[in-house]
């Protein structure tokens, strides 16, 4: 039997280099029945026009479909772009990948094998390092659905023997996600009004209770970059309005019994951002503002783009 047929969805947005590197691993995986889409979602600094560019030249030696957005889509709306186009073309597994990573050779085949192993199972993820220091970034994850939190395991830590065993878990972060195209019929797409933070999230939840396995795949690996457009929306405003808003969204949307639960939590995480994102930072008044706005855009379930 051949291998099954895989997508790569990779979203570029203002990033060129990333992305470029990131092509550049996935010359040398030893899965070869892959093909890879890039979205990028209407870049400005010129990242789109050089990729083309470098696509129309023959500089990639693999398989490669190049999609314009249009507009910034959000991290679930541009990756959906990606899944469609994907789906359509009827590749059996899409891996949804950023951008900022480097993939070890063999982490596509060891998702794979996985995928193959069990039919229950509907995702696949990777255990990811951070290329700055090399500690773990991501080990599998758990979900508090009633608060509208995840927790990573293993985030920041050295490498040991506990995040080299394969399991199940609530999640797999966007990062390095494989999973079946018939999730997309049985689930659907990501919700793009989440625009960034908690679409996977919500996704994975949903694939749970849908009665699928989600397995976190050690053997697989992938280098993260931590990329300089990462920081910087770490260091936005916006980063605390978004986890602000989108977490309440989160807990109301799959658990609406426990809206008062996730009210009450969001006080507490009003006091917790602004010692995270206020207290040590500038721009104190507007991040201390942004905070308030996504608690009360999450209350009135204003969704999608931020805008003034």
């Amino acid at each position: 039997m051949s291998d099954p047929s895989v997508a790569i969805i990779l979203l570029n947005w203002n990033a060129y280099h990333d992305t470029v590197d990131c092509l550049r691993s996935l010359e040398n995986l030893n899965y070869r029945n892959f093909h890879v889409f890039v979205v990028d979602n209407d870049s400005k600094d010129q990242s789109w026009e050089r990729l083309k560019a470098d696509e129309i030249s023959g500089v990639f030696n693999l398989p490669l479909t190049m999609i314009q957005s249009g507009k910034n889509m959000g991290c679930a709306g541009g990756n959906n772009i990606g899944f469609k186009a994907a789906y359509e073309k009827g590749y059996q597994y899409l891996w949804m990948l950023n951008n900022d990573t480097i993939a070890d050779p063999d982490s596509l085949q060891k998702l794979v094998e996985e995928m193959q192993s069990d039919r229950q199972i509907g995702i696949v993820g990777s255990k990811i390092i951070n290329m700055n220091n090399n500690l773990v970034w991501f080990a599998g994850g758990s979900i508090n659905q009633y608060l509208g939190t995840s927790k990573p395991y293993g985030i920041d830590q050295h490498e040991q023997e506990k995040f080299n065993i394969k399991k199940e878990v609530d999640f797999v972060v966007g990062c390095s996600m494989l999973f079946r195209r018939e999730l997309l019929e049985i689930i659907g797409w990501l919700e793009e009004d989440y625009f960034i933070y908690y679409e996977d999230t919500d996704w994975n939840l949903k694939v749970k209770k849908a009665g699928m396995k989600i397995i976190y795949v050690p053997d697989s690996l992938i280098y993260h970059k931590e990329s300089s457009s990462t920081k910087s929306e770490e260091l936005s405003p916006y980063y605390a309005y978004y986890l602000m808003r989108n977490g309440y969204l989160f807990v109301t949307r799959n658990n609406p019994k426990y809206k008062f639960i996730a009210l009450m939590y969001m006080t507490y995480r009003i006091v917790k951002f602004h010692l995270l994102y206020v207290l040590r930072k500038d721009n104190k008044l507007k991040r201390s503002k942004m905070i308030f706005i996504g608690a009360w855009h999450g209350v009135t379930n204003q969704i999608g783009q931020f805008s003034e």
